[in-house]
């Protein structure tokens, strides 16, 4: 199983160069040797694998092997997260990034413990760059400032759906998701805090035209319930 380390650029060089901090963890906790094979990405979708030929302090260089791009999916899945506990973010973060995430929006929801900080997003976008790396993606998932509710209606498009995971829905995901979803330009999975989503929003949604659904009897984490809604989506939609 090949390591994937991502630069700023891929150029059209035979010869790659990881250095900085990918380099680092490269040498000195991976310790990747001279003939070793890798997978080095832009996290735009550009790849490339190839058999590491130099190892410097601070940066090693490989021979290009083959060359590969990952196209943009449709339709786009996106996650409304509501802000979990600061200690779940970054798991939520994987769990949406392991599961096929293409964008996700924070949400300060009425019932969110967390408050969203000026380093917040820097600290999300981090945590989605490790998350891409473990499970192997060529593009990062888009990681956007927080948005309110209204501000988060404004952009949805309008052949697209919003799917609202909630535990008083009276319909399953299953019976709203069909493969003719296959064919929306994105889906919003709207995941509320560990509080839940109000009367309030959840009314608002609803009048934005959004299904209500349930993903079960069993009652998930806020920073689990969306990598159960993305993966029963990419299975309905036949992605996976």
């Amino acid at each position: 199983m090949l390591t994937l380390f991502l630069v700023e650029k891929l150029s059209d060089s035979q010869t790659v160069e990881v250095a900085g901090d990918e380099a680092h963890h490269a040498i000195k906790v991976l310790r990747v040797k001279i003939g070793e094979e890798i997978l080095v990405s832009d996290g735009d979708g550009n790849w490339v694998r190839a058999t590491v030929s130099k190892i410097d302090k601070k940066s090693l260089s490989a021979q290009v092997l083959e060359r590969g791009y990952q196209s943009i999916k449709s339709p786009k899945l996106v996650v409304v997260q509501g802000l979990p506990k600061s200690d779940r973010v970054k798991e939520a973060i994987e769990i949406l990034v392991e599961s096929g995430v293409d964008l996700i929006i924070p949400w300060q929801a009425d019932r969110s413990i967390s408050k969203w900080q000026k380093d917040s997003l820097s600290k999300w976008q981090s945590a989605a760059i490790a998350a891409t790396k473990q499970s192997r993606r060529f593009r990062v998932p888009e990681i956007i400032e927080e948005l309110s509710l209204s501000e988060l209606l404004e952009i949805e498009s309008e052949t697209g759906a919003i799917l609202v995971m909630h535990e008083s829905a009276t319909r399953k995901l299953s019976e709203v998701v069909t493969k003719d979803f296959a064919g929306l330009s994105e889906i919003i999975i709207v995941i509320g805090p560990e509080g839940g989503i109000t009367d309030s929003e959840l009314g608002i949604l609803q009048s934005a035209g959004a299904h209500i659904v349930g993903l079960g009897p069993e009652v998930f984490r806020s920073a689990h319930a969306g990598g159960a809604a993305l993966s029963a989506v990419s299975a309905l939609i036949g992605r996976w």
